[in-house]
This record gives C-alpha cells, structure tokens and sequence, in this order.
C-alpha cells in the first residue's frame, strides 16, 4: 500500500476534527524529501503555531503516527519506516537525557547561605539531645 494512502486511512480514523484535518495534511507530506514547514501547515489548517505542534506531539503519542523532525531543519513529515523515523527518536532520547541531567545538576549546586541564617529553625531535633531512647540509655550518658 502506497505510504500517503495508508496515512490517510489512518487520519480519517480520527474523531476529533482539529487532529483529523492536521493528519490530513500531513498524510501529503511522507518522506524526509516532503517536508512541510509548520508556517506552511498552519496557513493550510488555519490554527496558530502552538496549537499546531500540540497537535503533531498527539499524533505521535496518543495516534502514533511518526511525525518526523530534526532539529536544525525546519519541517515536519510522516515518516515511511522505522529506519526513516530512528533519526527523529534519537533526538528526542539525546534531548531528554540532557534535560534530565541539567535538573539533576540543580541538586548539586552551590548556593548563597541564607542571609538570616541564626533565624533558621530546626525542624528535627538532634538525637543525642535525648538520652533515653524507647528505653534505651546511652552508655555515653551514664
């Protein structure tokens, strides 16, 4: 089967019409070499930019439909195998692991000390405040 019409068969299963009409469009736009510049897709389908990408992530996630991108290159289209859409997946891994390891890199940053740093309460009492502990004496204390 012809890729464009299995994509359009595809995107006429949808019920909700924004997507259904994106999906359409898109269904004309298979291949790398057939890319569609979201300006030039939003002028066709009449919605603005954000709604649009909106749009194209669902199509991906909850359609699963291989909308393919590459960073540096304005476009998206459908792709016509896994091998097309393996460039496109592994951007999105890349993107994500370096996310994740800029919001880790908060939790070991260094940061000024608090400047009213005698006002600040503690919340959980030293242990060794106590010396009976469920019954226990500490043999430091006797």
């Amino acid at each position: 089967m012809n890729p464009n019409d299995y994509y359009r068969l595809k995107s006429a299963e949808i019920k909700e019409a924004d997507i259904r009409l994106v999906a359409a469009v898109m269904s004309e736009h298979v291949g790398e070499e057939n890319l569609i510049r979201i300006e030039a897709l939003c002028r066709r389908v009449s919605m603005d930019d954000r709604k649009v990408r909106i749009i194209l992530e669902k199509l991906t996630t909850e359609y699963h439909l291989p909308v393919c991108a590459h960073s540096g290159k304005a476009g998206r289209w459908l792709a016509r195998s896994y091998e097309e859409a393996k460039p496109t997946q592994m951007e999105h891994y890349s993107r994500s692991n370096a996310d994740k390891r800029r919001g880790d890199a908060f939790n070991s940053c260094h940061y000024p000390p608090p400047e009213n740093i005698d006002e600040i309460e503690i919340s959980q009492p030293a242990l060794f405040d106590e010396p009976v502990v469920r019954g226990y004496k500490s043999p430091w204390e006797m």
